[in-house]
């Protein structure tokens, strides 16, 4: 019977061949087995038991044919939370934690807030763990992804209002307005597919990732549709691509000229959020009259 160590360096070996990533194997090997790496050092030696060895290959199976280990485990985690996820929902990625971030510290006690798109539902939940005041409303077109944000919500303990729709629309329908609004919409153009990852392509939902119009048309949409659904001074994030905060600032000034859009980089010096606060035309006009008097 092969040891641990032993186990996992086969592992490590084939999975160099397939070019698979050796820390998606350790994660793997580590998660299935619910070990921190002191475990591993403690009893690399000892014989791995056959239906632990049985697991971790049919794991592996699935990892050498592209499959993310986020799916496989049913998990990831987003800002040091477990959220499940599944190919109806986009895996939660690192980055996306710097624009909630961003967004929360903008938010007024006891605000009303929005997440567009929101797959797994880990931002709108992590926005009620980390501002409880809120009241938490999202919205996804995808009724798949919308069960799993919602066993996601009921698995943390937070109430937030789930709605099924495209973009806005939920919240237009209901006469919802709200004082913040966050999204990470798909904005990968079509384009950009060739370039993309095939474990990205083959697995991820591609409603939650491509977009027409150069990645634009889902900004341009929930653009249109602000003035139904804000308040006055309220605070709008989006998630946006390394290279389009330009594009999205174009966009954003062709519909609303007035608005003052931030650019922010993210810890690794590329473009990933664009932020504005909203305010009517017709309100600054007022400011800039009572300056002056």
């Amino acid at each position: 019977m092969a040891s641990y160590s032993e186990v996992l360096q086969q592992a490590q070996s084939e999975a160099e061949i397939y070019g698979v990533e050796r820390a998606s194997v350790e994660w793997l090997f580590f998660e299935l087995l619910d070990w921190r790496r002191n475990d591993f050092i403690m009893k690399k030696d000892a014989a791995m038991p056959e239906h632990e060895v049985a697991q971790f290959k049919r794991g592996m199976k699935r990892l050498l044919q592209g499959e993310p280990v986020q799916y496989i485990l049913g998990y990831q985690y987003f800002y040091g939370e477990q959220f499940k996820v599944n190919p109806s929902c986009l895996i939660p990625r690192p980055e996306t934690e710097e624009v909630m971030l961003h967004f929360v510290k903008q938010l007024r006690p006891h605000a009303r807030v929005v997440d567009i798109g929101t797959g797994s539902g880990n931002l709108p939940i992590m926005i009620k763990h980390l501002a409880p005041s809120t009241e938490v409303f999202a919205t996804d077109i995808s009724s798949e992804a919308l069960q799993v944000a919602r066993a996601n919500a009921a698995e943390h303990k937070v109430n937030v209002e789930f709605l099924e729709g495209n973009t806005l629309e939920p919240l237009i329908e209901q006469g919802i307005k709200v004082d913040g609004l966050i999204s990470n919409p798909p904005y990968i153009s079509e384009d950009e597919l060739d370039v993309m990852g095939e474990s990205v392509k083959r697995y991820e939902p591609q409603i939650a990732l491509f977009a027409e119009d150069r990645g634009l048309a889902i900004y341009h949409k929930i653009l249109k549709e602000l003035p139904q659904v804000l308040n006055p001074e309220a605070v709008v994030t989006f998630e946006i691509g390394y290279q389009q905060g330009e594009r999205i600032t174009q966009l954003i000034h062709a519909l609303y000229p007035w608005l003052n859009v931030d650019v922010v980089q993210d810890i690794n010096g590329n473009e990933r959020i664009a932020s504005f606060v909203w305010t009517l035309e017709s309100s600054l006009d007022k400011r800039h009259d009572n300056n002056w008097k």
